[in-house]
């Protein structure tokens, strides 16, 4: 855990850094950039505490979070210059429509039982909500095309445009690892049968087997903070076509965090080893 907060907080120092030195230089989208890092710095905050106070489960959840604001920084960042300026007028003004929208009918629906002799201003924001001279509601945009907005902001949709979006000219190849953590942390959002069943296994599991998992589990979510850190830190400062004032320290917190990870997910994988051998001459 002292590792990994060490990791973070150096690689925030590098982000406010390249903001300091670099962010006037695209006014329009260094305030949505900063916003979105502040956001993933709660968010990281919020998983460490909850991790180390035991709740890993609980820190999955808000991981997704995590994840979510981390696509949306590498998304802007890696969208050429010349398509930046409407992204982030999706973003504020497209994508903030529709989900007024949204709220707004919810809205409705809640006011459809007023709470009687109450003083409470709760009616009073609900038919706000609703108003439609108050929020623009995206009432002049098709059904079709407030779906296909919600689609490309959404976290596979992130991921599916950053796989196309490149790096010298080659594709981000292997973005698409997070979406099965993401649908991991999703099940245990919804409280599916997919969250029952890791929660039964991990309790059936045998004192010994269930340590090193636990210890694997929150190695994975540690190494995920680290990484998704580190390549958004990455993101920001070619998007400024910058430099970081000490590249070899930066390049090294990548891997220097990895190999200290290493270790605890080798002897976790190797005690399973032979239950997944036996599963493989099962299918031969």
């Amino acid at each position: 855990m002292d590792a990994k907060l060490a990791s973070i907080s150096a690689i925030r120092d590098d982000v406010q850094d390249i903001f300091a030195r670099y962010g006037e230089s695209t006014s329009e989208v260094t305030p949505t950039l900063k916003r979105l890092f502040h956001y993933l710095s709660t968010r990281s905050q919020a998983v460490s505490y909850l991790l180390s106070a035991g709740y890993a489960w609980d820190s999955e959840i808000i991981l997704r979070s995590f994840y979510d604001t981390a696509a949306k920084i590498l998304l802007i960042s890696f969208t050429p210059k010349d398509e930046q300026s409407a992204l982030i007028g999706e973003y504020w003004n497209d994508l903030g429509a529709i989900y007024n929208r949204k709220r707004a009918r919810r809205a409705e629906l809640a006011s459809r039982f007023p709470e009687k002799d109450s003083d409470l201003l709760t009616d009073s924001i609900f038919q706000a909500l609703s108003d439609r001279a108050l929020y623009d509601m995206a009432d002049g945009v098709s059904k079709a095309k407030r779906k296909a907005l919600e689609q490309k902001w959404s976290f596979d949709g992130i991921i599916k445009q950053l796989q196309t979006l490149g790096e010298k000219g080659k594709p981000l190849i292997g973005a698409d690892v997070l979406l099965h953590m993401y649908g991991m942390a999703s099940h245990l959002i919804h409280a599916d049968a997919a969250a029952m069943d890791l929660i039964d296994d991990r309790k059936l599991r045998e004192p010994n087997e269930r340590a090193l998992l636990e210890a694997s589990h929150a190695s994975r979510i540690m190494s995920d903070q680290v990484c998704l850190w580190w390549f958004c830190a990455y993101a920001v400062c070619r998007h400024y076509n910058g430099r970081f004032k000490d590249e070899k320290t930066f390049f090294a917190i990548f891997s220097k965090f990895d190999e200290l990870s290493k270790p605890i997910q080798k002897a976790f994988h190797e005690s399973q080893r032979e239950f997944y051998s036996n599963l493989d001459l099962r299918k031969s």
